[in-house]
């Protein structure tokens, strides 16, 4: 079972990675649309964002993406094809890294039997470790292998 401090190191992780393949990039070059069902950067930034709302609020009881947001961003939502609609690169940025320090503050101050807890999740109950891992783990990656992808399609 990862510890906090693990959750942490792979939030980092993250966040080196994101910057990486963001890094140069404007907001226009975050909104080109793959040519095959998929859907864009600044898409797939602002949903982990989001997400990363959605857990923080499985430690701190009390934290939730905005719905709003979420309309946009959110598992399930349409294509982001309109930059007017979309949260600008370098705010989803800037948001990410503030969502990160919480969630590194929240790991930080949490007891590790805090992930052996019961949470309710997809209709089922599991243990809090089980959500964090597959959304920090997981999810994380998932979105982090489509960023490589779209870079080049900014790029190019």
């Amino acid at each position: 079972m990862p510890t906090p401090a693990q959750y942490i190191d792979r939030i980092e992780f993250a966040d080196r990675f994101i910057k990486t393949k963001t890094e140069g990039l404007t907001h226009a070059d975050s909104m080109k649309q793959p040519p095959f069902p998929t859907n864009c950067m600044n898409w797939n930034v602002g949903h982990l964002m989001v997400f990363r709302e959605q857990y923080l609020g499985a430690l701190d009881g009390m934290s939730m993406p905005n719905s709003a947001e979420y309309a946009i961003y959110g598992a399930g939502s349409e294509p982001l094809t309109e930059s007017d609609k979309a949260i600008p690169l370098d705010i989803l940025l800037e948001r990410l890294d503030a969502t990160s320090e919480r969630l590194r503050e929240a790991f930080q101050s949490m007891p590790l039997e805090k992930l052996n807890e019961p949470y309710e999740w997809w209709g089922a109950r599991q243990r809090l470790d089980d959500y964090l891992h597959f959304y920090v783990v997981v999810h994380e990656a998932l979105h982090l292998g489509e960023l490589v992808i779209l870079r080049e399609l900014a790029l190019a």
